[in-house]
């Protein structure tokens, strides 16, 4: 009887297991290859930014504010990636927006939760809008005790995310808002003749992942918040609302530490930068503190070592 060519089962499981070390050696350059692609389009984001804020510099002869300021509300404003829109292919957007009215108008409420592209990191594959929680304070408008009074129920805006916010020194802006020694804060108008630092010496727009991190409620039950970063800009009586626009650069980027305000990325190892001179470069996680800080100033008279 004449035998039939074929694999026995030997050499079957042996070509099978070849096949999955293939696999395994591959994978790992697969991966790196599209998150070399992904980065590449996150660098071109932040020259795109940087780009932009030169031209509206030479329009204004001023960088845009870190975030605009109503009167006895300083935790309320357009953001600066609003300002940019014009410069970002988006003036069909900008002309809807009503910069005179608040953000939460009904004109502009619909608007807050328009994604853009320029401001969106392909690594980072967090949902492109989340809801920010705001909680206004209780009014008192009777001669009820406090304890008898409750806060009205928290409101919900459905925002567009941004994982770019703007360097705003390396100080705390809380208890002075308009006091950054960076770039952009509050109600801003940085001219780059001011960067006696030089700007290539000077931070201009860094990453910021989104991240999850858990809080206890009033109750002890365990909350889970996300600290998301926006274009549109701040709204009143939300958490580290300054701090969804700008951020400080206090701690070294990357840190284990909470995101905000910080700046941190997807990216392994290192956080993509645009520099005032427009140039766009990476920054270690393990950069010298001193260095990181005086890379952070606009006029501090620090010497930046290389970095």
């Amino acid at each position: 009887m004449k035998r039939r060519p074929g694999f026995t089962l030997i050499e079957l499981l042996v070509v099978i297991a070849i096949i999955a070390v293939l696999i395994a050696i591959l994978l790992p350059a697969v991966q790196a290859a599209r998150e070399a692609a992904r980065a590449t389009q996150c660098r071109n984001n932040l020259k795109q930014l940087a780009l932009a804020m030169h031209n509206y510099h030479d329009r204004t002869n001023v960088l845009p504010p870190g975030w605009t300021a109503r009167p006895l509300s300083h935790r309320q404003g357009w953001g600066w990636g609003a300002m940019l829109l014009p410069d970002l292919e988006q003036s069909a957007l900008f002309q809807r927006l009503q910069f005179a009215e608040l953000m939460t108008s009904p004109t502009n409420l619909p608007l807050l939760a328009h994604s853009i592209h320029s401001f969106v990191c392909p690594s980072n594959t967090y949902a492109r809008t989340a809801m920010v929680i705001v909680q206004e304070p209780e009014i008192q408008t009777s001669d009820l005790p406090a304890m008898f009074l409750h806060p009205p129920p928290p409101k919900f805006y459905n925002m567009a995310k941004s994982d770019y916010a703007g360097v705003s020194g390396n100080a705390d802006l809380a208890p002075q808002p308009d006091a950054g020694n960076g770039l952009l804060f509050r109600n801003s108008s940085v001219r780059f003749r001011d960067l006696t630092d030089g700007t290539s010496q000077t931070l201009l727009i860094g990453e910021r992942r989104v991240s999850e991190w858990i809080r206890k409620d009033f109750s002890g039950n365990d909350l889970t918040y996300i600290d998301l970063t926006v274009w549109a800009g701040t709204l009143p009586w939300c958490s580290d609302s300054m701090w969804r626009v700008v951020g400080s650069c206090s701690t070294t980027p990357g840190s284990t530490t909470r995101v905000f305000p910080g700046f941190s990325s997807q990216h392994p190892g290192s956080t993509l930068f645009a520099l005032a001179d427009g140039s766009v470069r990476r920054i270690s996680s393990n950069i010298d503190l001193n260095t990181w800080k005086a890379l952070a100033t606009r006029a501090g008279s620090e010497t930046a070592a290389e970095f």
